[in-house]
């Protein structure tokens, strides 16, 4: 009787179980999101985080997605999980396979591994379409909220479709800047800043919103890259050496930044130093957002020896939605400003290198994964996860995880009732059906931009031939399964 009321109640308990789990990791071993200082690693008053209302929503289909993307090794860490989803599924199936046996356990063993080479390439599809449409889709991420009196929030470091790997329009990035809010923010495109001018200039002409506040810069690729701040007049970088790109960026009023220096360590901090740039980047988004303790420590004695800037680059290139660092700079009346007064009040902070009037602001969810242990990520993730949830986001969770168990019921009690083609299906087989159809139609809109930004990007044309590649092969093999099984089923039935 125990028994039969167990395997009854089975998927119940499980429900109840993770429900259980969630609430008491969420408030046992709570980690509370929150906006820290760079230098201190002290948590920032009159700065919190604003969490979307869709996203609360939707927090079981997105929540974790969005969290992977905050990783400091977001593509590692999510291969990770594809490599334990491939292990559990193996697992699962040669469950099933063992339990409904009719043959000998070798026989059954072996069954169970084809399923799984069968089904592994829907599971890396699937993987696959969820990753891409993550980091292609805007979908509702945490963001910085700024109570604070007179803090300006700015991003030094930012790319548009005319870098050459860049994936998001000008108007794009600027409301990417609006959400995540940004007062300002400078583009800085590789090795040009023509369209970034007429960006600038459009804006100035009402063409775009007037917030928030667009500003011409360069990435400079030379001995290291070089982020050039307030440029005011076109000229071409290419052929130039760091010195005479610095000097330039000077004679134009600007200010020069050593980008990502600890992403290679190309030349030294003293190198840099005598050539007379602004400041360094001591966190950036893109390359390394986490990196050596000793390596940051001289960054910043070098910096504060010599007077200058540590700041910090979103460097974003569109990829995701997410922003984690923020520049806060202490501009009293700035709403009060025009759009020229405003411009000018950034840059002469940063001329002046005045820290004082500087915060390098990062947005704080969870500890970092040491490396060596970056093979049990998916379950340090997932813990982390849960431990920076709060109350509505955890009652979402129990409402769609008792939706869902409530269908699935319904589902058991009418199976007979239900006569749709699409139930012959398989789950995992609708799913990579989506999947491939979604990077069909995302890479076919990349292909078709490319030919308007040849000049310019590279990364469209390869991205949309890619994706369009990988998705009709997907399809391809979806479609060899399906054939293969309906002429098994009509074999079947001809030797009934």
């Amino acid at each position: 009787m125990t028994n039969r009321w167990f395997d009854e109640h089975y998927n119940r308990l499980i429900v109840i179980a993770i429900i259980f789990m969630f609430f008491f990791i969420a408030y046992v071993f709570h980690y509370p999101i929150q906006i820290i200082d760079a230098l201190s690693s002290e948590v920032v008053p009159g700065f919190g985080v604003k969490i979307s209302t869709w996203r609360v929503i939707f927090e079981p289909f997105i929540g974790i997605f969005l969290f992977y993307l905050r990783a400091d090794q977001p593509i590692l860490q999510f291969t990770m999980l594809l490599i334990w989803i491939l292990v559990f599924y193996l697992f699962a199936v040669v469950r099933v396979q063992v339990l409904d046996r009719d043959k000998g356990l070798s026989k059954t063993v072996l069954r169970s591994i084809l399923v799984w080479l069968k089904n592994s390439p829907l599971i890396i599809i699937i993987w696959l379409g969820i990753l891409i449409f993550i980091i292609f889709v805007p979908i509702p991420a945490n963001t910085i909220s700024n109570d604070s009196e007179n803090a300006v929030l700015i991003n030094t470091h930012s790319h548009t479709e005319y870098s050459h790997d860049g994936i998001i329009s000008q108007k794009g990035l600027q409301k990417w800047h609006g959400k995540h809010n940004f007062d300002a923010f400078f583009i800085t495109d590789h090795n040009h800043h023509e369209k970034t001018m007429e960006a600038v200039q459009s804006q100035r002409e009402g063409s775009f919103p007037l917030t928030p506040l667009m500003m011409c810069g360069e990435e400079f690729s030379g001995s290291n890259h070089i982020t050039l701040l307030g440029l005011k007049r076109n000229f071409v970088s290419k052929g130039l050496n760091d010195q005479q790109v610095i000097d330039t960026t000077h004679y134009d009023g600007g200010v020069a930044i050593v980008a990502h220096w600890f992403d290679g360590e190309r030349e030294s901090i003293p190198f840099f130093i005598d050539m007379n740039v602004d400041g360094f980047e001591i966190v950036n988004a893109g390359p390394e957002s986490i990196y050596d303790k000793r390596i940051f420590n001289n960054i910043v004695s070098a910096c504060t020896n010599n007077g200058l800037i540590m700041n910090s680059g979103a460097d974003y290139h569109g990829y995701g939605s997410i922003c984690f660092t923020w520049n806060a700079l202490e501009i009293p009346e700035w709403h009060k400003m025009g759009q020229e007064q405003k411009e000018e009040s950034i840059l002469d902070i940063l001329r002046q290198k005045d820290m004082s009037k500087i915060r390098v602001l990062i947005y704080d969810d969870r500890k970092a994964i040491n490396r060596d242990f970056v093979i049990l990520s998916p379950l340090i993730t997932i813990f982390s996860y849960i431990q920076t949830l709060n109350l509505l986001q955890l009652l979402s969770w129990l409402i769609w995880l008792s939706l869902f168990q409530i269908i699935r019921i319904q589902i058991i009690k009418r199976k007979r009732l239900i006569k749709l083609n699409i139930a012959s299906w398989k789950f995992l087989e609708i799913l990579t059906f989506f999947s491939g159809g979604f990077m069909l139609i995302l890479g076919f809109v990349l292909f078709r931009r490319s030919s308007s930004l040849m000049d310019y990007n590279d990364i469209y044309l390869g991205y949309g031939i890619s994706l369009m590649l990988v998705a009709a092969g997907s399809i391809a093999y979806l479609m060899v399964l399906l054939l293969v099984k309906n002429r098994l089923k009509r074999s079947k039935f001809k030797k009934k």
